[in-house]
């Protein structure tokens, strides 16, 4: 893939079997990332299988609007091209897993390293969430639109780790 942050050979990604299998990753993501007014009606959209697509979708078109400003490091359309992202993603464990949320079926669950799931989801257009291990660090990508892509990178702690 042309401007991937990881060019090497990796292994094919994991898809989970259930999303709530993972000890219920939405609910740890909603209450880390998302303001506190935000989280209900966010979290019913995530646990019911019938609205989990579009509420992504949603979440991803008002990303800004939802996500805890103090807990966001990074807004750049170019996110996954800034040096101290790729820092970032180069320091982390090959063997450390992010989940991937996505209105997209086929991203949707998948586990991949940060690297691995940064480059999947650059490559396609639907939203998607990326968090990492213990919700320690979240990336948030919006529609791909005329007037550009959000793409917004969170910490648990709202520090930068590059």
């Amino acid at each position: 893939m042309s401007g991937s942050i990881n060019a090497r050979k990796e292994p094919m990604p994991v898809k989970s079997e259930s999303m709530t299998a993972d000890g219920g990753i939405e609910e740890r993501f909603v209450k880390t990332f998302i303001r506190k007014s935000r989280r209900e009606r966010l979290l019913y959209e995530l646990n019911t299988p019938g609205k989990r697509s579009r509420g992504l979708d949603r979440f991803c078109h008002r990303a800004e609007d939802l996500l805890d400003p103090a807990k966001t490091v990074l807004r750049d359309e170019r996110l996954e091209y800034r040096e101290d992202f790729r820092r970032f993603a180069a320091k982390r464990p090959k063997n450390e897993l992010c989940r991937i949320l996505s209105p997209d079926p086929d991203l949707d669950g998948l586990l991949l390293p940060l690297s691995d799931a940064v480059d999947a989801v650059s490559a396609g257009c639907d939203a998607a969430v990326i968090i990492g291990p213990e919700e320690a660090f979240a990336v948030v990508y919006g529609e791909a639109m005329k007037g550009g892509r959000g793409k917004f990178f969170l910490t648990k702690d709202g520090l930068p780790r590059f």
